[in-house]
């Protein structure tokens, strides 16, 4: 006879998250009194156990104190309940939840809501206890709400009218407005309910919200190929007309809606157009990553794609790039792979500079470089394999490479895991009649540290056009372009889908130290005196940095700039440092080189003078510098071999 396996028993069992999350479905009946400022509620949760380990112990998001409280019966059973960490409930199962079967959670749970008298609006997040695992998942909702007659209600699902019940299915939260005085416009896009609660000053923003939303819906559902959800509730925010927010799954604020005539029309259509966006990304694609510049970038990927298809204009994603070429010049770190303490340490506006700004950046930048066709599988290829699951950079990286056949590190590494910025200028353009035809030349420079590269379009007398892209190995590429008419117009980055910050502001030590690296120790070319050009503008105090500059600056001949940038690492430098007695040297050398043998005298003195015990050898010119050397200097001139 087999013996059945013995699992723990529940107090031997700590929490653990399962990597195939529990099939969870939560049926709840809920009476809120906003003027008795009192919600109640009874909540069914039916958990299906999908991983290979018995489940013992669960945590639930929900606190107990004056405000809150919850009862807790499994099975008919009374469970035990202890409080854990950061507002959570964990409870320990009569019996262990054994793969494949499903256990019952029944919940009695009330919770204080904080009003006052003039309120009116009550939008409602997290307002009953759900299981919680430390990232969203999905879930199925089913939820009926009692609420006083004079309170128009909209929730984060669509109504089912035998049961009177709510119902979303794969949510990862479900959210409640109440709005007393309120009215309801309501419309279909296809199969899917729009419900836009107002005021009556509200009203007319309503209508046009509720009619771009059917639009938009229509849009992603043909751009995308489908929508994620039955529903779509739009409520009223704060009263200012100054943006929205996604309130749950299936539900979106629109902010300001009784100041309807503050704001262009441009504004209402695309905040709508944005928030819609986000119910792909961020509720159907679950979020990964912190800081979350992913999904919000690809939820603005959605709503530019509406915003130019019904010609609205870029001025909203031109500005959200502009918070992060703003954020460039004022010199903030705009790394956005950045772990959680730094994340906290922050003292600028992050979420707005980077997580919105650059985050859409990134996307936008990517697009241009695989190209809309290849984007558009992608972007729609994460919809299908990662909905209600999360998607963090890596899992995005890898289906980019799988749909473009390209390895993109270069790509990531640089918009994600550095703070570098593009920047990109044509500097010379010239058009030559040949053989009958034109020969148009572009220059185009690179300015920033960040290389990808940029497309150029190029515009003739007859109306015709041509866009050619650098290469992103070079920092200078000369574009050719042949045409019958000559040339009309040259633009860089012609589509404005690129955060290009021109001119770019004075380097950082960390971008010149970066640029310094990037030059060889031989062969050195006029990169050499283009970066001792910006250090000497951004003027760094690190004797290092103006030493090898200076070593980088003779190699490629350029001698009156390594002498002052030998000048400064000695200036730089307390005594007793390596770089005192060897850039005094070099400054021997180079002016024994400029035929100034006396001065070059008076530095070879005063190296000696500092009696250093430190050598340096310079491998690439069979150059060792030592007391040594310096008395040869004093009896024979430095000469280039």
């Amino acid at each position: 006879m087999n013996e059945q396996p013995e699992f723990p028993k529940p107090k031997e069992a700590g929490f653990w998250a399962p990597k195939q999350i529990p099939q969870t479905s939560y049926t709840i009946d809920c009476q809120i009194d906003p003027a008795a400022g009192q919600l109640q509620g009874h909540e069914t949760i039916e958990i299906e156990n999908r991983a290979e380990k018995p489940i013992s112990r669960l945590a639930l998001s929900w606190s107990l104190s004056d405000d809150q409280s919850a009862e807790i019966t499994a099975q008919g059973r009374p469970v035990q309940i202890s409080l854990g960490a950061g507002d959570l409930l964990i409870v320990d199962l009569p019996e262990p939840l054994l793969p494949g079967e499903i256990q019952i959670l029944e919940v009695d749970f009330s919770k204080k809501l904080t009003t006052h008298r003039e309120q009116t609006q009550h939008t409602l997040t997290g307002w009953h206890p759900q299981l919680w695992w430390n990232f969203a998942t999905h879930s199925a909702f089913s939820v009926r709400v009692e609420a006083p007659p004079e309170y128009t209600v909209g929730t984060s699902g669509y109504l089912d009218l035998e049961s009177g019940h709510h119902r979303q299915e794969g949510a990862p939260s479900f959210g409640i407005f109440l709005g007393k005085d309120h009215q309801a416009l309501e419309q279909k896009a296809g199969d899917v309910r729009i419900l836009c609660v107002h005021t009556d000053r509200g009203a007319d923003c309503a209508r046009m919200i509720l009619t771009t939303a059917v639009d938009v819906v229509r849009f992603y559902r043909e751009h995308f190929d489908f929508y994620p959800y039955r529903s779509l509730t739009i409520v009223p925010g704060v009263d200012k007309p100054m943006g929205g927010y996604p309130v749950a799954t299936a539900m979106v604020a629109i902010h300001g809606q009784e100041q309807f005539e503050d704001a262009p029309e441009l504004h209402w259509k695309w905040i709508t157009a944005h928030e819609i966006g986000h119910q792909y990304w961020g509720e159907y694609v679950l979020e990964k990553d912190r800081p979350a510049w992913l999904w919000i970038g690809l939820g603005i990927y959605a709503d530019r794609e509406y915003a130019r298809a019904r010609n609205l204009g870029m001025d909203r994603h031109r500005g959200l790039m502009q918070r992060y070429i703003d954020g460039v010049r004022q010199g903030l770190d705009t790394t956005v792979d950045i772990p959680p303490e730094r994340l906290a340490e922050t003292a600028f506006d992050f979420n707005n500079v980077v997580t919105h700004g650059k985050g859409y950046s990134i996307i936008s930048a990517l697009d241009c470089v695989l190209g809309e066709e290849t984007f558009g599988r992608i972007y729609r290829r994460c919809l299908q394999r990662f909905g209600g699951r999360r998607l963090g950079r890596y899992e995005f990286q890898a289906m980019c490479e799988e749909e473009s056949g390209q390895n993109l590190e270069w790509f990531f590494e640089q918009w994600v895991r550095s703070g570098k910025y593009l920047s990109y200028q044509i500097s010379s353009e010239e058009c030559k009649p040949i053989n009958g035809r034109y020969e148009t030349r572009v220059r185009v420079d690179r300015l920033g540290g960040l290389k990808m590269p940029v497309p150029v379009k190029a515009l003739f007398a007859d109306g015709t056009q041509q866009i050619h892209s650098t290469d992103r190995l070079l920092d200078t590429h000369i574009l050719s372009f042949e045409s019958s008419t000559p040339l009309k117009e040259v633009k860089l980055d012609p589509n404005e889908a690129l955060a290009l910050v021109v001119p770019p502001p004075p380097p950082t030590g960390k971008e010149l130290n970066e640029r310094l690296r990037e030059l060889p120790w031989t062969g050195v070319d006029e990169k050499a005196r283009e970066l001792f050009r910006k250090a000497r503008e951004a003027d760094p105090e690190d004797a290092n940095f103006w030493g090898v500059l200076g070593l980088k600056a003779y190699d490629g001949g350029f001698y009156p700039e390594a002498l002052e940038a030998f000048r400064r690492a000695v200036d730089l430098t307390a005594k007793g440092n390596i770089w005192k007695f060897v850039a005094t040297v070099w400054q021997g050398h180079l002016l024994d080189l400029l035929g100034q043998r006396d001065e070059a005298v008076q530095c070879y003195e005063k190296a000696r003078e500092l009696d250093a015990d430190e050598t340096m050898e310079h491998g690439q010119y069979d150059i060792l510098i030592d007391t040594r050397w310096v008395l040869e200097r004093l009896k024979t001139p430095f000469e280039r071999s």
